[in-house]
């Protein structure tokens, strides 16, 4: 019953537990393209910003999911870079281990995207060794900014 009540306040959790860390089995290609792109047009987005967007996301979360921080560090927005290094944004152990990621939506906006992910994770128990708690699934609506044609995670993420 106590696991249950553990896992139950983890899934509701998900979100805010997520936006500290990530990682995922890649579907899209596993190359960390740029987008050639510079500033928005006036036209609004295009497939070709939102096709870059999503393939900047997948490497994020298939190297959240690899456990590679200097990667994900990489894709971070130049104001978190300049706050901290790879290893402190790897921080500590977590509250899940990520398995898997799927993109499944991006949205452009001028300099701004949101990608919706959808990752499995592995909720962590602490102080129960031997209890085994079942992997969840949620959606994550990651954030995006791009700066010089290249879009970066944000630092912040609701």
């Amino acid at each position: 019953m106590r696991i249950r009540l553990i896992l139950a306040a983890l899934v509701m959790l998900a979100p805010c537990i997520l936006g500290s860390a990530a990682a995922s089995i890649a579907q899209s290609s596993s190359s960390a393209p740029t987008d050639g792109g510079s500033a928005p047009t006036g036209g609004g987005e295009s497939a070709t910003e939102t096709e870059a967007l999503r393939e900047r996301a997948a490497s994020f979360w298939a190297a959240r999911i690899a456990g590679d921080a200097n990667a994900q560090w990489q894709l971070l927005e130049p104001r978190g870079k300049a706050r901290m290094t790879p290893l402190e944004y790897a921080g500590g152990a977590g509250v899940a281990k990520y398995l898997a990621y799927q993109v499944e939506d991006a949205t452009v906006k001028g300099y701004f995207g949101t990608v919706a992910v959808r990752l499995v994770i592995q909720p962590l128990v602490p102080g129960a060794a031997g209890a085994r708690v079942a992997p969840a699934g949620v959606v994550v609506k990651d954030q995006w900014i791009r700066l010089r044609g290249t879009w970066y995670r944000t630092l912040e993420q609701e």
